[in-house]
């Protein structure tokens, strides 16, 4: 239960062995820097008539301190005490400056509040989860806990602390011993303790609170991709050539295909099986094994995007032997188109004759 009970034996006891203390301790021990401290905390709990907001600001030691909520340029909210303990039943809004002076018109520091510590909504009722968002590089830590209401007063029971394992630029990362229940609160606290250019110290916390609740439904599954495009294509412009300028800087055709990929063309002399055809079946009036066509010439281009391409086919070294003396030859051209996603297909085949 978080509850501060003091008796008044030991308080008496307490500041007999202070004074004490304070007497003999020599005068080097006085100079310690001052501390201060600035706290803001809001959020509600599973009890909604008791909100949780405030902001706190401390001097140590005791002296004139000043805790003001500034909005567009306005104090919209102010606390003075003598002591060094300021407090405001209400926390600012994100963009406000909250900020705390000491003694009145000597600012010790003056915070933007940006809102945080969040938590993600991942940080639910059954989830070990503890993740969000937190200012800057700014350390964090977290807390489950249960809170009851009895006759005269509200006592809080901690169920657990967080294991906060990643800090990584504007979010941190973690997790509890145990899941979240039904009926508990979840707490995130951000803190930093610096050192002013003065000597002081300065600590600076921010604490959101609110009830655990139900975990966010799973995003629903992705659409599924849509089915690849047909792979099309058709030979666009074959040039008119001859055998001797055939042999000499090959033939140019343009293919076109529908989308990325590869086009490849390959010319074969007539008079034998072509590759799509070859098997070892016999001819049904020859009774014997056809040949396969004899491959002339070959050419490939790659289309980065769909459209026309041009395709050089050149003549290979065997090709060139087999139609150097020729002054007639019959063709026939292979288009292949291969596109980037694996998929395949050959054109219609054309039959060309040339002639020297």
């Amino acid at each position: 239960m978080r509850a501060s009970r003091f008796f008044l034996p030991g308080l008496l006891s307490f500041l007999a062995l202070l004074a004490s203390c304070i007497v003999a301790a020599p005068a080097s021990a006085t100079s310690k820097s001052p501390e201060y401290s600035l706290a803001i905390v809001e959020g509600e709990t599973t009890l909604p008539e008791r909100p949780i907001a405030s902001v706190s600001g401390h001097a140590n030691p005791g002296a004139q301190t000043v805790l003001s909520i500034i909005h567009n340029g306005l104090v919209v909210a102010q606390d003075t005490d003598q002591g060094g303990n300021t407090w405001l039943s209400q926390v600012p809004q994100v963009g406000d400056e909250v900020r705390l002076e000491s003694p009145a018109g000597s600012t010790i520091q003056a915070i933007s509040y940006d809102g945080l510590p969040s938590m993600d909504p991942t940080v639910c009722v059954g989830s070990t989860n503890f993740s969000g968002q937190r200012s800057g590089a700014l350390e964090v830590e977290g807390e489950h806990y249960l809170v009851v209401q009895h006759p005269s007063y509200v006592a809080t029971h901690s169920k657990g602390h967080a294991q906060v394992t990643g800090l990584v630029g504007s979010s941190f990362s973690g997790s509890f011993l145990t899941p979240l229940a039904l009926g508990e609160t979840v707490q995130a606290r951000e803190f930093v303790r610096t050192t002013l250019a003065s000597g002081a110290i300065f600590s600076y916390s921010s604490e959101t609170d609110r009830p655990a609740g139900a975990c966010p439904a799973p995003p629903p599954p992705p659409p599924p991709p849509p089915p690849p495009l047909a792979l099309q294509g058709s030979i666009f412009r074959l040039a008119r050539t001859t055998i001797h300028r055939f042999l000499k800087s090959g033939w140019l055709d343009q293919v076109t295909i529908n989308q990325p990929g590869t086009v490849i063309q390959d010319l074969y002399l007539q008079d034998g099986k072509l590759p799509a055809f070859a098997s070892s079946r016999k001819s049904k009036h020859h009774h014997k094994i056809v040949p396969a066509a004899e491959l002339v010439a070959r050419g490939s281009a790659t289309a980065k995007s769909a459209g026309t391409v041009s395709v050089l086919i050149k003549v290979t070294g065997k090709g060139r032997r087999l139609l150097r003396h020729r002054g007639q030859v019959r063709l026939v051209l292979v288009t292949t188109l291969r596109s980037n996603t694996g998929a395949k297909m050959n054109l219609a085949r054309r039959t060309v004759t040339l002639h020297r």
